[in-house]
């Protein structure tokens, strides 16, 4: 071990993505953003049951937390909630470059990414 974790960067195409969802995402938290909660779903496929459950019990502990009921918004909960997002569009965008990259069976496969 080296003791240090590599330098993750994503393309410019990946970091757009990841910015996309972070906005729809806030849209969402708008009113009547429902429309906007459909894309940001199906746009964040196949990881999107995950950021659902994390997404959805993140903001009812922060929503806690400060002391708002779980009908209640306020910006704390939008931002836990446009982070968990995010972190999921990264997360796709990362699995997607790496099987661009190294090909469906690469993941079995050494490249010189794993030195």
């Amino acid at each position: 071990l080296s003791g240090t974790l590599p330098v993750v960067r994503l393309s410019s195409a990946g970091q757009t993505y990841v910015a996309t969802v972070a906005l729809l995402a806030l849209v969402s938290t708008l009113a009547d953003g429902r429309a906007w909660y459909l894309v940001l779903v199906v746009l964040t496929l196949p990881l999107t049951p995950v950021a659902l459950w994390v997404g959805f019990y993140a903001a009812l502990a922060v929503g806690a937390a400060v002391g708002h009921g779980p009908d209640a918004v306020s910006w704390t909960v939008s931002l836990v909630w446009v982070a968990v997002w995010a972190l999921t569009a990264w997360l796709n965008a990362r699995m997607l470059e790496k099987v661009l990259r190294r090909g469906w069976a690469g993941r079995w496969v050494p490249t010189p990414d794993d030195a």
